[in-house]
């Protein structure tokens, strides 16, 4: 697991826990709530039946949502992609439940006793409560449309058995408090949704801090050690050079004194932060043999893949064998290979060369022919 990943998971876990408490709320009030109020004025319609048909129909539309909004709502594995997280109920299963609660309360308002039909519809709540839950997590103005949707259902049904001024007044303080309390709960979810993603980005961009840290230390320590090893090969000759027991004439002291300058301009080319790394170092460490009249051709073919620090070194360690020995012209070629990079060497050495021993995931190969060098360093990256 990656250092953004538990963040993710931690911003869908909050998610979830607050879909959950609207599914109680939504399942208690159409139980506990509606549930009460069909039983307490059972004597008062002229169906009872029809009426628990129409609340066990809504309570399938609360089951529906339910199941709806858990299933797309990101927990664990899947909190960990960007792509599941904040996923919502797709418009037609959200708006299918939502209009079958709606029919049913439509139809149970309009087999009400028309005298009594705000006191008595049970189900004006669980319709607009399954509409908050289906409609959670989508667009607020699909959550409005709806409650507007129901409030005209209702309104058209108490018209229909005689519209007065009195139980338009009624029809008015319950839809203020059936609707104020149904879009309280639909933005405070938003706002707590919002919070836990900001709380998740605010953590992410913390990790990511810690991590370019870590990750520079871990650079500085690894440069600052191969400064301490050019410094055993190097300061050695420069003190032969001062003490005057290395002749510069001589070719071996001449050969010596190239390859420690190729060292130590590869490690500072390690310090440049470009695109394609190791073409840099490559450069920098033919700059010496150039210097000393070596015609040096560096192609590339293909795009070539990112090469760990570890594996550069090695390759141009036998950049570095091949280019201090060639006499006239090194030709170095790098070309994408599946699942890495071949770096490809022909160099009129004359004899042969001591290459470095191959590793970090490098494998070197050479053969000589008249006089000529030909050689490959292959890095897989598998």
């Amino acid at each position: 697991m990656t250092a953004v990943q538990p963040t993710a998971v931690l911003s869908g876990r909050y998610q979830r826990a607050f879909t959950i408490a609207v599914v109680f709320l939504v399942a208690g009030w159409h139980l506990g709530g509606a549930g009460g109020q069909l039983l307490h004025d059972q004597t008062a319609y002229a169906s009872f039946a029809f009426q628990v048909a129409m609340w066990l129909v809504m309570a399938l539309a609360v089951a529906a949502g339910a199941i709806l909004v858990l299933r797309d709502t990101p927990r664990g594995e899947a909190a960990r992609s960007q792509a599941t997280r904040g996923k919502t109920p797709s418009w037609p299963a959200a708006w299918a439940v939502a209009l079958v609660a709606l029919a049913a309360s439509t139809a149970s308002a309009a087999a009400s006793p028309a005298s009594h039909m705000l006191a008595e519809n049970w189900a004006w709540g669980s319709a607009g409560w399954i509409g908050v839950l289906v409609l959670l997590r989508r667009r607020f103005s699909e959550l409005a449309w709806f409650l507007a949707a129901e409030a005209v259902a209702t309104l058209s049904v108490q018209a229909w058995d005689g519209l007065h001024r009195t139980n338009l007044a009624g029809f008015l303080a319950l839809f203020a408090w059936s609707t104020g309390a149904q879009v309280a709960v639909a933005a405070g979810v938003r706002a707590l949704d919002l919070a836990a993603d900001q709380a998740a980005a605010a953590a992410r961009r913390e990790n990511a801090a810690r991590q370019r840290a870590a990750i520079a230390e871990v650079i500085r320590a690894a440069r600052h050690s191969r400064w301490l090893a050019l410094q055993e090969t190097a300061v050695p000759l420069v003190a032969e050079l001062a003490a005057g027991t290395a002749d510069p004439g001589d070719i071996g002291v001449r050969i010596r004194c190239a390859v420690q300058a190729a060292r130590l301009r590869r490690l500072l080319a390690e310090g440049d932060e470009v695109h394609g790394s190791l073409v840099h170092e490559l450069h920098a460490s033919a700059d010496v043999a150039e210097r000393r009249g070596v015609v040096v051709e560096i192609e590339t073919a293909g795009s070539l893949p990112p090469v760990p620090a570890a594996a550069r070194r090695v390759i141009t360690d036998a950049a570095i064998a091949i280019l201090t020995a060639a006499h006239s012209r090194t030709r170095i070629t790098l070309a994408a290979v599946t699942a890495g990079i071949a770096v490809s060497f022909v160099a009129d050495t004359g004899a042969a060369v001591r290459l470095p021993a191959a590793g970090e995931g490098v494998v070197i190969e050479q053969q000589q022919d008249d006089g000529t060098l030909w050689a490959e360093a292959r890095w897989d990256g598998r």
